[in-house]
């Protein structure tokens, strides 16, 4: 298992290795003498199987940031604007209602 481990940290920081044909990091794997199955695994960029093979499960991380009152506050004067916007947009309200009726008349 470090041989699968020490690899992986080598094709993480060899910029070339990671952007190498599959041919070449075949090779590599080769010469570091990383069992078959994991090799197979690699080559093929097959995560799940990997960490199957290592025992491992992936680790997730989620952050979250409360919101602060003053966002709320802003949020909300935001939605009572756009709710006013829309209201003198729709027919029958404000301006967009009298024009309607000067087309109408014209």
């Amino acid at each position: 298992m470090s041989d699968v481990i020490d690899f992986l940290e080598k094709l993480g920081s060899d910029a070339r290795l990671l952007q190498a044909a599959k041919d070449e990091v075949a090779l590599a794997l080769a010469d570091a003498q990383v069992e078959a199955a994991a090799s197979e695994a690699i080559l093929a960029r097959n995560v799940e199987e990997l960490h199957a093979l290592l025992k491992v499960a992936p680790s997730y991380c989620f952050q979250t940031v409360p919101r602060r009152e003053d966002e709320d506050e802003e949020e909300k004067e935001g939605e009572e604007g756009e709710e006013s916007e829309e209201q003198a947009k729709q027919p029958g309200n404000g301006a967009g209602h009298s024009s309607a009726h000067a087309a109408d008349l014209a």
